[in-house]
């Protein structure tokens, strides 16, 4: 008998039922199942394979009327070793590997949690900061643009330069607290019917001079039917437009940018490829956290908003870069969406 049968047998009743703890009755009732198959499988492996040979060997290590008893001992200690043993040590591997698995993905799911905790203490932060400047730059800019009005015609072209200069500092400003303000409010999904094949042409188009400008290859791999599914089509076309420039200032000196789409049974996927300088893994780490950025301008939200929708339509996003090699960014969507 192996050592999981015994255990199982010599536990009260009771305790495989479910309790608080969160004892799990059904992964129990497994590997008792498991325990009596492999016991079952070993015992046919012993009788039809190994003991033929093994009870030969003990005849001739032991031959003679004389050594009867003994044979039959050592036969039967070691039938009873080797299927125990054997059972045994399947099955508690078996147990290892799961609670092995378990501890990653408990690991993991702490980081995770973390990492959120992080994220959302930074955007309430921020919000707060950004709500808190807004309305002062509305006051600067309705003065600003009040004194701009009074004093036409009486300044100098340089001074009507400066307030103009002021005007669109203070545009630029209220901009970012915009960004900010966004990023921190609750996502709320509007969905309908969007084919991805139609998306991405249509942010290739609307950025067509900045990739001619960055002297850029366009490849795009659309699949051959729609891809289409419940989705926001304002906030996906906000992520694909985010994702696309990324790809584009990526390569400054020019490249290749690809974008492709598919859809595999009931998800909806969307590849985006740049030949610029990749990232590092302890910048792919960073490059979903708020206000982490590399970019002389910018806020550092794209990345981190482009999660947060994805994430909200039930999706997945992956980035996968390394140096010199340029950057893969994959998204997957449920086609019909189940806001998270």
């Amino acid at each position: 008998m192996s050592v999981f049968s015994r255990l199982f047998r010599s536990r009260p009743r009771s305790e495989w039922l479910p309790s608080r703890r969160g004892l799990n009755t059904r992964l129990i009732l497994l590997f008792t199942v498991l325990t009596m198959v492999l016991t079952g499988s070993v015992i046919i492996l012993w009788e039809k394979v190994l003991r033929p040979p093994f009870y030969q060997w003990v005849e001739r290590r032991y031959p003679g009327p004389a050594n009867a008893v003994t044979r039959d001992r050592i036969e039967q200690r070691t039938e009873h070793f080797f299927i125990s043993m054997t059972v045994d040590l399947v099955v508690v591997s078996i147990l290892l590997a799961i609670v092995d698995r378990n501890q990653r993905r408990l690991a993991e799911a702490n980081e995770q949690l973390a990492h959120n905790e992080k994220i959302a203490t930074l955007g309430r932060v921020a919000a707060q900061v950004a709500h808190e400047v807004r309305n002062p730059l509305a006051g600067l800019l309705l003065y600003s643009e009040h004194l701009k009005g009074r004093l036409d015609g009486t300044l100098a072209p340089a001074d009507a330069q400066l307030i103009d200069k002021i005007i669109a500092t203070i545009n630029n400003l209220t901009a970012t607290t915009e960004q900010i303000l966004n990023y921190a409010r609750p996502v709320t999904l509007a969905p309908k019917k969007v084919d991805l094949n139609e998306v991405a042409p249509d942010v290739v188009q609307l950025l067509s001079t900045e990739i001619s400008s960055h002297n850029i290859e366009t490849k795009l791999e659309l699949h051959g039917s729609p891809v289409t599914g419940m989705l926001d089509e304002a906030a996906i076309r906000a992520v694909t437009l985010n994702l696309v420039l990324n790809a584009v200032q990526a390569m400054s000196s020019g490249g290749q940018l690809s974008i492709a789409t598919r859809k595999t049974g009931d998800k909806l996927c969307m590849e985006i490829k740049d030949t610029g300088p990749g990232m590092t893994p302890e910048r792919i780490k960073q490059i979903f956290e708020p206000f982490n950025t590399t970019k002389a301008r910018g806020l550092g939200l794209g990345m981190p908003y482009a999660q947060k929708i994805i994430h909200r339509h039930g999706g997945k996003i992956r980035v996968d870069s390394e140096p010199g090699k340029g950057t893969h960014v994959k998204i997957e969507l449920p086609a019909d969406a189940h806001p998270h």
